[in-house]
């Protein structure tokens, strides 16, 4: 894709996956970082010599995939009827077979199920991916369990390991991980102009002196932006000035974001806090901003975001719920001086204050150095380069053990 290379394997008969027929069977909600992913993967497929197969029900990862040299397959991933499920994985033998793949790579539990009982039947490889942040109660059915019965099994943090560990512990010699990717030069702050981010702050409103603390995500009570009001007018109370709080997110019930304006009034900071839409241009409003800010409750959901906003070298304060310490580097899980961003405990409305606090008063040496060190891990543990790679290392050492 844009800005770095992707292929870690190179081209010619002696790199491990020349002349392979590798299948992703995407997940059914491959919109945003997971359609990327797949393609990205698609391209590094073919960059490496292999013959990369995309299949979906989506038109646009369809185009997507042609784009970088990928043949995409339509196929109905997404149902999770036991009668559609059992054709599925007669229609997936038979697409194996014909397009003769050596390896499938499914990433969704539907396509799990599916893909395991066609792989099975063929003598394929399999490689499954866990979603999101693993599983959150143990397997009922042989269904929920394939997820796990890869020939190696793929989960994205080192907190997501852990959950597939605990309801899945015979998964453990197949575990492997791969963390997220991203096109970190899209992030980069050189890569974004004046004009993008004075859009940003156009759309929020905010005068050229006033600071902005975002926060970025889903409207939901989970998400913490009740937190951020109370955040806000602790702040106020410190005297604390030129702030403005941008809430930017779209929630599914009209209630949570009328019960947000409600408590700004009775708090007293109406006229400081901003609810808007979900931001269009991401980049640029994680630039724009003094500090961006993450106070969920749910492990589920925001490391993605995350990751972006570190990307971009902005100011983080993420709750420390799921694979938030892998992400930002903070106390109590790193020395001080290593600091890329703050870790606050969840719901916790006086530390998020406190955080918010302390990355608004930095000296100017001290914020830099802490934007330049959340870059630099980001570019070296999140890039799209590094996901790419790691995957196909999988899809190596799968094929290995199956001697194919």
């Amino acid at each position: 894709m844009n800005g770095e290379p992707f292929s870690p394997f190179g081209r010619g008969a002696d790199a491990p996956l020349a002349g392979r027929t590798i299948m992703q069977i995407a997940s059914p909600a491959s919109a945003g970082a997971d359609r990327r992913a797949t393609v990205a993967v698609a391209e590094a497929l073919v960059e490496a010599g292999a013959r990369a197969l995309v299949l979906s029900e989506r038109d646009e990862l369809a185009s997507e995939a042609q784009a970088v040299g990928a043949l995409h397959v339509p196929f109905p991933a997404s149902s999770e009827n036991p009668i559609s499920m059992m054709l599925n994985v007669r229609r997936l033998a038979r697409i194996l077979a014909a397009e003769r793949v050596d390896l499938v790579h499914a990433r969704s539990r539907s396509a799990a199920w599916v893909a395991l009982g066609a792989a099975r039947t063929l003598g394929r490889a399999l490689v499954t991916s866990i979603p999101g942040e693993g599983p959150t109660a143990p397997p009922r059915t042989r269904f929920e369990s394939a997820i796990a019965e890869g020939d190696l099994v793929v989960a994205a943090s080192d907190y997501a390991a852990g959950r597939v560990l605990a309801m899945f512990p015979a998964a453990a010699p197949r575990l492997r991980l791969v963390r997220p990717g991203l096109d970190v030069a899209r992030f980069s702050p050189e890569a974004i102009s004046r004009q993008r981010v004075g859009k940003a702050r156009e759309r929020w409103g905010v005068a050229s002196h006033e600071r902005v603390v975002l926060a970025p995500g889903r409207l939901a009570p989970g998400r913490g932006q009740a937190l951020m009001v109370e955040a806000a007018a602790l702040l106020a109370g410190r005297g604390l000035e030129d702030l403005r709080w941008v809430l930017a997110g779209e929630g599914q019930k009209p209630s949570v974001g009328r019960e947000l304006d409600q408590l700004a009034v009775r708090r007293g900071v109406k006229d400081a806090v901003v609810r808007l839409g979900a931001e269009v241009d991401r980049p640029a409003a994680f630039v724009a901003a003094s500090v961006v800010a993450f106070p969920t409750r749910d492990a589920d959901g925001v490391t993605r975001a995350v990751i972006e906003a570190a990307a971009a070298g902005a100011l983080v304060i993420v709750a420390d719920v799921g694979a938030a310490s892998e992400v930002v580097f903070a106390p109590p899980h790193a020395p001080p001086e290593q600091r890329t961003g703050w870790l606050v405990p969840p719901g916790d409305a006086g530390a998020l204050a406190e955080a918010i606090e302390t990355a608004l008063t930095l000296g100017a040496s001290a914020r830099e150095a802490t934007r330049r060190r959340s870059r630099e891990r980001t570019a070296t543990f999140y890039s799209a380069m590094r996901m790419t790679g790691d995957t196909l290392a999988v899809y190596a050492e799968a094929l290995q053990q199956r001697g194919l």
